[in-house]
């Protein structure tokens, strides 16, 4: 027994790695402002919460109940976006500043080395949960807050961090990537986070089951207990996500772990990413030295076994642009193998989900019977409807009561075909007479909500997609060519820091244009098809008004510049690519979050008018989803208002769309003349 005590002393609390950051940790002046402004953002609010000015026991425990759910998703959020910047580098950063050699050779074992670098990379993501502790006790003053669900939220944010270092843990130990892997490791988690999302909203993968409160049904779906905020709304005792009892489930679903899956998503997503880090940190414990000494990757060994040795090739000398710093960022980038992949992939995925959606759109739903222009005899005194087991032909007269979606109509201005609704009306003497006719558009496989919700999952996942692109990218310009030397080069040329720095921006511009060019190219799909219909004489609805054409590329290419400025930025002032990426990466998500949860707080007050959108569209994300979604976005105005205030917010969206994307060129260019300002300077503090 206590040879166990003494072992798990040295693996954990006594490790020296872990001593080490912790000790450094204490005194670093930034890990106390991410701290202080962790806890300052959580105490704001829920000060803000607390300024409602309801008063009595139940609304205060129903005020309760609703901080926690508040600072339960922030402090979930903050996470999810701080682990992986605290992680990512978990075994490169040794290997960059060359001490990791030096750490295999000490007597430390592969799993003190492992454990102890995975646990001062979580260290100060667990430090700011453990400080969240007081804030959360507030919520125990009024009641309405069970303490198991405070220790719930606790234990899936906990385990969300530890089950994204683990993962970071092996990427690293099995050298499946360096520095670039950091990239993919983003892009992996964003994607992630919201394509399960997105499936969770899908009502095919709803569980059957009834729900405990009687004359429900369940919300639960297959994907529930593999989400953190999925599992997290769980405990809020949400009556339409309130997981169905055991007993409730369908026979096939009742066996062992899925019953448990089902009837508790929470418990079983701290189970099994618990497991799951495990499963991820045992092989790194066991193939540390291995793949240490080892000269080539996983990567690199699958590749020489599954492709032949490539021949020599000739490739045809390319032209240069002016600026051969930019042609360097935009080509080079472009034609690495890696790059090309990924472009062509991201292109073509979005597309092919943007033309999947079209067409599920443009597919009619099954229905019964119907009536086209055919339906009509010449003379006007008949009508025919087709489906069923035979056509059906009915005599009409003036007085026939004919009504299209609930509005009456004349049959002669009606083009198309329409569904019948029910049962038609006849006379009672005549039987052939028609006296009522109610009619409908025929649905959609997916209807116009469905397609704009599944269109704005796609492009927030393309947006984000491309800022931590051109986020990496931009990290990677400075630092880069101080490891490999080349920047000491390019400094005794007559190039100017004006004319590299101009370079390297417009170059990263230029290599993310084709992807900008995929959410704006969807949402020409459905612009043209929009047209075509109303030129067949169709009177619904935009799915994507056209003015989006025009602010979509402004706002996606403005905001993906200010990116790679503030990439540059930091790959400027930073002297490892490792921290350069971890910063640019963790600003950027923090504004536009930010940025995003400000919008979206507008856009839910009590009191939406077209002067409203002039705020959000600051926003980038926030434009995104009124300019795709507006009837959900700003319902009040799209659904509830008239033809003027529609109107009049459609301008507002377009002028101060154009004017927030002046506003973000404004930044840009800024910080890229304080960068040209600061540029000697900055390298020559450096090079000391």
């Amino acid at each position: 027994m206590l040879g166990i005590t003494d072992y798990l002393w040295r693996l954990l609390p006594g490790n020296p790695i872990l001593l080490r950051v912790v000790a450094m940790a204490s005194k670093r002046k930034r890990d106390w402002f991410v701290r202080m402004g962790y806890l300052a953002l959580l105490i704001i609010l829920v000060f803000f919460s607390l300024s409602s000015k309801e008063s009595g026991l139940d609304a205060l425990a129903k005020m309760s109940g609703q901080i926690f759910m508040n600072i339960s998703y922030v402090q979930l959020a903050l996470v999810a976006l701080l682990s992986p910047i605290f992680t990512a580098g978990a075994i490169t950063q040794e290997k960059d500043s060359q001490t990791y050699d030096i750490l295999l050779a000490t007597p430390l074992s592969n799993a003190q080395i492992v454990v102890g670098s995975l646990g001062s990379r979580l260290f100060l993501v667990l430090a700011l949960l453990v400080s969240g502790i007081p804030i959360f006790s507030i919520t125990q003053i009024f009641g309405g807050v069970a303490i198991s669900s405070i220790v719930m939220s606790f234990l899936i944010a906990a385990t969300t961090a530890i089950v994204t270092g683990s993962l970071a843990m092996a990427i690293a130990t099995f050298k499946v990537g360096t520095r670039r892997t950091i990239f993919g490791f983003y892009v992996f988690v964003v994607i992630y986070l919201v394509g399960i999302y997105l499936l969770d909203r899908v009502p095919y993968f709803k569980i059957p089951g009834r729900n405990i409160i009687p004359g429900t049904e369940s919300a639960i779906s297959w994907f529930t207990g593999l989400h953190p905020f999925l599992a997290l709304r769980v405990i809020f005792n949400d009556p339409s996500y309130t997981p169905p009892e055991r007993l409730a489930l369908p026979d096939h679903l009742r066996w062992g772990p899925l019953s448990w899956y089902f009837s508790s998503p929470a418990t079983f997503f701290v189970s099994f990413m618990t497991f799951l880090s495990v499963v991820l940190v045992m092989p790194s414990i066991l193939m540390l030295r291995f793949m240490a000494q080892s000269t080539s990757s996983v990567k690199a060994w699958l590749l020489k076994r599954i492709l032949p040795a490539a021949s020599d090739r000739r490739r045809k000398p390319r032209s240069v642009w002016n600026n051969p710093i930019a042609w360097r960022e935009a080509r080079t980038k472009a034609s690495a193998a890696r790059s090309t992949y990924i472009r062509w992939g991201f292109m073509i995925f979005g597309l092919a989900a943007a033309v999947g959606l079209l067409v599920m759109h443009s597919m009619e739903a099954k229905y019964s019977r119907y009536i086209s222009p055919s339906s009509f005899s010449t003379d006007g005194g008949s009508i025919t409807l087709f489906g069923g087991e035979s056509p059906d032909t009915f005599l009409i007269s003036p007085n026939t009561d004919v009504t299209l979606n609930s509005n009456r109509v004349d049959l002669n201005s009606l083009k198309g075909r329409f569904q019948v609704v029910g049962t038609p009306t006849t006379d009672v003497r005549n039987r052939r007479l028609l006296t009522s006719l109610a009619l409908s558009e025929i649905p959609r496989r997916l209807s116009d909500v469905d397609v704009r919700r599944w269109l704005l999952g796609v492009v927030i996942v393309e947006f984000a997609v491309i800022l931590l692109i051109v986020t990496n990218a931009a990290a990677s310009t400075v630092t880069r060519e101080k490891e490999d030397g080349t920047l000491d080069l390019l400094l005794t040329t007559p190039i100017t820091s004006r004319y590299y720095i101009w370079g390297k921006l417009s170059g990263l511009v230029s290599f993310v244009l084709p992807l900008v060019a995929v959410p704006v190219a969807s949402a020409l799909l459905f612009v043209v098809y929009d047209t075509i219909r109303f030129a067949g004489g169709s009177d619904a609805a935009w799915i994507i008004f056209p003015e989006a054409l025009l602010v979509m590329p402004a706002t996606l290419v403005m905001v993906a510049a200010f990116a790679a400025i503030t990439g540059m930025n930091l790959s400027l002032r930073c002297r490892t690519t490792v921290r350069a990426v971890m910063s640019s990466v963790g600003i950027v998500l923090a504004l536009c979050g930010a940025l995003g949860l400000c919008g979206f707080s507008i856009l839910q007050g009590r009191t939406v008018s077209p002067m409203t959108l002039l705020f959000t569209s600051f926003s980038p994300f926030t434009v995104l989803t009124v300019l795709i979604d507006p009837y959900t976005a700003a319902g009040s105005i799209f659904l509830d208002g008239t033809a003027d205030d529609i109107s009049n917010a459609r301008w507002v969206q377009f002028v101060f769309g154009l004017v927030s994307t002046g506003a973000y060129a404004a930044i840009v260019w800024t910080m890229y003349q304080a960068m040209v300002k600061n540029f000697d300077m900055t390298i020559r503090k450096q090079s000391r």
